[in-house]
């Protein structure tokens, strides 16, 4: 029984199409618009055609023809040809967008298609050729339920009237027999099953149609709507932001691009779950969407959001939103750091402007009192220094922008050199010198620092070559890796590759790994570490003391060498807490096997501290700044550095 209705039902909604949405709807109108434009040209020619013919059979058989039936005919075929040109005006209007009424055309659909019916049976009853009544109505029928488009019910009831009315009228000039009203019943049936099929595939079409524009609306939301808050992504932001740039009515003056930082917000999950997290971002998108209600608002990622405002009334939504959230969540204390950029050109790019709203937010993390921050002249300096960074590292390297200095190791014992440490420096023709502190965080913030290590590899690979083949004294080199060549490149492959590639033995190449590297209990660092360690690599700790973890790394990893932080030796002669600090950590590091470098040694007294307590190695301005690979070679050749046995 259940499939029985459903099968019933199915049957029903096919014949009275009840379900029909407005898309749907529109696309059937639509297709009868574009299918009368065919139609009616088809018709208009035709009936042209038949005036012309009836004309010229007339003047050549005046006899067969009355006045009267000219007359009639010739008022039909007008009727007809009038109904079609209406009719094609509306659709060609409609198609074109110039109509949109649509009662309109339905009312004349209905005029042309009642012309149309009564044309045909007219002609098919006062026809002289008795063969030509049936093709002339069949002709008819066929424009008019097989060309367009019905409702099934329409089709049903249309076809009926008008088959029903031929017969009578037939029946009237001839006697109608069985066969012929069963052959009648027959082309009834096969028109209706025609314009139920036609009817059945153009629904299809326009419910396929209709899936297919869901889906690309849906597709084109997610393009520029953020799944998680409902609020405009990043892509809209920039294009609505620019069109109401671009709009000469908007007083741009007034108006700021606001980047904001939920802080803290990480402290949030960790306490209460990722899953807890997202809703609770929800709710401050709903917070900033309240406060900034009618200016144009985005969520960027994570939670940072971006906001186009009037600048004049931003300092006080800014703490109404802060009070909220902290209204919303009070446990963890929970922030809004803000960026903003003034907007002073029409033609102001809406992500550079977002870009330096949030370099002005960044420059005030973790500066407690200080919430809001404007994009002032001296962050716009730094903020183009470090875009040239980013864009131009690859052409630095290319053109030997990037220099490899080197800074000399002594033995403490007799102050002799035994190392060099390879130092990246970039002489720049627009900038100049760059500072190492300028660049290296760039790089590394935007993961392009193996680029830069890689270089430095490579040049001091090189040196020692170039040394080697020319049979100047030379030293071991150490180079460093950033943590972030762990997870970029594979450094141990990297260095094994080039000391083959160079012809160069183990022991000129030390490797250093900043503490602060090991601080996260990363297996793939694990793996590269042991890597070098396999490949006869001699592995440096860099900047012990530097952090908080310095003791668990020399618990978990095996180094050869601990380079004790310069740190303790700052104002060494004042701190008097630096002298046994220092005495533990090289103590420590003789009990586990370790020799120790100390960095930063400027001082004749520090020097002597670091030699008395067994320190086998020392760095620092006392003994050589980083240098060029030249001005390091006269020094050697010369006898200014006497080099370690």
């Amino acid at each position: 029984m259940d499939n029985e209705g459903s099968l019933f039902s199915k049957i029903k909604n096919f014949i009275t199409s009840r379900k029909r949405s407005d898309f749907v709807s529109e696309y059937l109108f639509t297709a009868n618009a574009r299918s009368s434009v065919y139609v009616c040209v088809i018709v208009a020619a035709l009936e042209l055609f038949m005036i012309g013919m009836m004309l010229c059979g007339v003047i050549q058989n005046s006899e067969s023809y009355s006045q009267k039936w000219l007359f009639a005919h010739l008022i039909a075929y007008i009727a007809l040809l009038a109904s079609s040109i209406v009719m094609l005006a509306y659709s060609v209007l409609y198609l074109k967008g110039k109509i949109k009424n649509k009662a309109a055309g339905r009312a004349i659909k209905a005029f042309f298609s009642v012309a149309m019916v009564l044309f045909g049976l007219y002609i098919s009853y006062t026809s002289k050729d008795r063969g030509g009544q049936v093709f002339a109505f069949i002709t008819i029928v066929i424009f008019l339920n097989c060309l367009l488009v019905w409702h099934p019910l329409v089709s049903f009831f249309s076809l009926t009237t008008v088959f029903l009315t031929y017969i009578y009228l037939q029946s009237k000039l001839i006697p109608i027999s069985l066969s012929i009203k069963i052959n009648a019943f027959t082309t009834w049936l096969a028109f209706f099953a025609a314009a139920l099929t036609s009817h059945h595939q153009k629904r299809i079409e326009a419910q396929k149609d209709e899936r297919l524009n869901k889906l690309n609306a849906r597709l084109e939301k997610q393009s520029l709507y953020d799944s998680l808050t409902g609020l405009p992504n990043r892509r809209f932001f920039y294009n609505a932001a620019a069109d109401f740039l671009a709009d000469q009515k908007n007083n741009i003056d007034d108006y700021c691009f606001a980047f904001m930082d939920v802080e803290n917000f990480k402290n949030y999950n960790e306490k209460y779950g990722f899953v807890a997290g997202t809703e609770f971002l929800k709710s401050i998108a709903k917070i900033l969407t309240d406060a900034f209600d009618g200016e144009l608002l985005a969520r960027f990622s994570d939670d940072h959001f971006v906001v186009l405002a009037k600048h004049y009334s931003l300092a006080r939504k800014i703490k109404k939103v802060q009070k909220e959230i902290r209204k919303a969540e009070d446990t963890v204390q929970l922030g809004l750091k803000v960026g903003t950029h003034r907007i002073k050109e029409r033609n102001c790019a809406p992500n550079l402007a977002c870009d330096h709203a949030r370099y002005a937010c960044e420059s005030i993390k973790k500066h407690y009192g200080k919430d809001l921050v404007e994009y002032d002249s001296k962050m716009d300096k730094v903020f183009n220094q470090k875009q040239y960074i980013i864009n131009n590292i690859d052409q630095a390297i290319e053109n030997g922008f990037i220099k490899v200095f080197y800074q000399p190791v002594v033995l403490a014992k007799n102050g002799k050199l035994c190392g060099v440490e390879a130092l990246a420096r970039w002489e720049d023709p627009q900038f100049g010198m760059l500072s190492p502190a300028a660049f290296v965080p760039v790089l590394e913030e935007y993961h392009l620092i193996h680029k830069l290590d890689l270089s430095v590899m490579e040049t001091a690979c090189n040196d020692i070559k170039s040394c080697i083949e020319k049979k100047i004294p030379f030293v071991p080199v150490s180079i460093n890796f950033s943590r972030l060549d762990f997870e970029l490149i594979n450094p141990a492959e990297e260095l094994d590759s080039r000391i083959k590639k160079y012809g160069l033995s183990k022991s000129d190449i030390h490797v250093e790994i900043t503490e602060s590297a090991l601080s996260t209990n990363d297996e793939k660092l694990k793996l590269s570490l042991e890597a070098f360690r396999k490949n006869g690599n001699s592995l440096w700790l860099d900047d012990f003391g530097s952090g908080y973890s310095g003791l668990n790394a020399l618990k978990d990893y095996s180094f050869d060498l601990m380079k004790i932080d310069m740190a303790f030796l700052s104002q060494f002669s004042q701190n008097k807490k630096a002298e046994p600090i220092i005495t533990s950590i090289v103590s420590l590091a003789q009990k586990i096997g370790m020799q120790t470098l100390s960095e930063g040694v400027e001082t004749q007294e520090a020097y002597d501290f670091l030699k008395s307590i067994g320190c086998q190695r020392l760095q620092g301005y006392l003994f050589g700044r980083p240098m060029p690979k030249a001005e390091l070679l006269q020094k050697i050749q010369s006898g200014f550095y006497k080099l370690a046995g």
